[in-house]
């Protein structure tokens, strides 16, 4: 009897220490599986899903194009489907060009993707919109390529 109690308590031990590394940023697994379906990574500012721009703006442009904006709809309507109503908006643009224009460019593309998804239901309040200009790249701004990568908008879901 006192050998099962150990195993018992042996088992349960791994299991809640096992459970405390799976990480789902604050939301229950069906909210994490989507997210991932979707694209979704879990960062350390929360579940980050990365817009690079070539697919939203055109070269200095915070303008989306149209056939990008069918996508973010639909992102926007499946995130309040599953309860995630909070998100910030974040821009960023390369170092090429004069650092206050690129933060003025970074927060004309987040506010743009966020007017989408305020058009498609979410509340002003729950949205974040902000530009980070060149000042978080992904990569070195070596490459006419890293700069591509580092020109981009991430939503991020607030818990």
């Amino acid at each position: 009897m006192l050998k099962h109690l150990c195993k018992f308590m042996l088992i349960a031990g791994l299991i809640t220490a096992l459970s405390g590394c799976l990480s789902l940023g604050h939301l229950n697994y069906k909210q994490a599986r989507m997210l991932k379906k979707q694209g979704f990574t879990l960062t350390e500012e929360g579940w980050t899903l990365r817009l690079p721009e070539k697919l939203l703006f055109g070269f200095d442009q915070s303008d989306i194009q149209a056939a990008q904006k069918p996508a973010l709809e639909a992102l926007s309507k499946q995130l309040q489907q599953y309860n995630l109503n909070k998100i910030k908006v974040v821009g960023h643009t390369d170092n090429i060009g004069d650092p206050s224009y690129n933060q003025t460019l970074s927060e004309k593309r987040a506010s743009t993707v966020s007017q989408i998804f305020i058009e498609t239901g979410f509340k002003t309040q729950n949205i974040q919109s902000m530009g980070r200009g060149a000042s978080q790249p992904l990569v070195e701004n070596s490459s006419e390529e890293n700069r591509a990568l580092n020109r981009r908008v991430n939503i991020i879901i607030i818990p």
